[in-house]
């Protein structure tokens, strides 16, 4: 009975492997669709594959085989909070897209040291609502009337406390559809490998879901404490809701520096 479980366990774990591999050629541009933008991407050889996010569709993938290679290589990439490893095979006989919902992914995500009940997490938050002056200068940014800014910084052991402002300088209202926050590099170049990892704040004070016109709101996010090495950045990202892709999105990158100066929360 134990021979035939762990051979059922085998046998699904080879049946994973094999569902996991594309093929791909130096003719032809293989794609992988995701379900969501992607936060990381890793080719395993770079000599024998080639692999990048479509800039134009961020839940766009493509390879290609720089020439004929015997053997496997990998790829792999996060999307949706899953990691997906792909072994990839030379050959001129496969599709040229594949979906990513059709492989197999372990979950994936970054979480804070432990649970603090929301009603402290409100308390702390109100503390930097209600402090006077602005902390953080000079880290906005700004697009077609919308202004986004990092206010103050603050810290209560393992979280960190971020105020923002959003300032809506035109005529009609701006509709939230999302807040992204990343850790990726200060330059990414085009066509390279993305290194950006998603953080998921733990706790957001006023859940704004539209500015309206000539008006500065402000929202308090919660995050798990972090560092940021030299060459990385902090940055959050800010969609509106709109058709198709049209909406305006600003993206406003916070230093080392700006940690740093978080003022401890009681």
């Amino acid at each position: 009975m134990k021979f035939f479980i762990v051979s059922i366990l085998i046998s699904f774990q080879l049946s994973l492997v094999a569902q996991n591999g594309i093929l791909v050629n130096e003719t032809k541009t293989t794609h992988i669709i995701c379900p969501e933008r992607v936060s990381y991407l890793q080719a395993g050889d770079h000599s024998r594959i080639l692999s990048e996010v479509v800039p134009e569709h961020p839940s766009l993938v493509r390879v290609k085989a720089v020439e004929p290679f015997e053997g496997e290589s990998s790829l792999t990439l996060v999307s949706a909070g899953r990691m997906y490893s792909l072994f990839v095979s030379y050959g001129d006989t496969g599709p040229i897209e594949y979906n990513l919902k059709s492989f197999y992914g372990e979950k994936t995500g970054l979480s804070a040291a432990g649970p603090v009940p929301e009603y402290i997490l409100k308390e702390l938050c109100r503390q930097m609502l209600f402090r006077q002056g602005r902390q953080i200068r000079n880290r906005k940014t700004k697009k077609d009337g919308i202004v986004l800014r990092l206010e103050k910084t603050g810290l209560n052991n393992d979280l960190l406390f971020f105020q923002i402002s959003i300032t809506n300088q035109t005529n009609t209202a701006y509709r939230l559809e999302d807040f992204n926050w990343w850790i990726d590099d200060k330059r990414q170049m085009k066509a390279v490998n993305v290194q950006e990892y998603q953080i998921h704040p733990e706790f957001q004070y006023y859940g704004i879901t539209s500015i309206p016109p000539e008006t500065t709101l402000r929202e308090v996010f919660v995050l798990p404490k972090l560092t940021i090495p030299g060459k990385r950045i902090l940055r959050i990202e800010m969609l509106e809701q709109a058709l198709g892709n049209t909406g305006r999105k600003l993206s406003l990158e916070i230093k080392s520096r700006d940690i740093l100066k978080a003022k401890k929360l009681k």
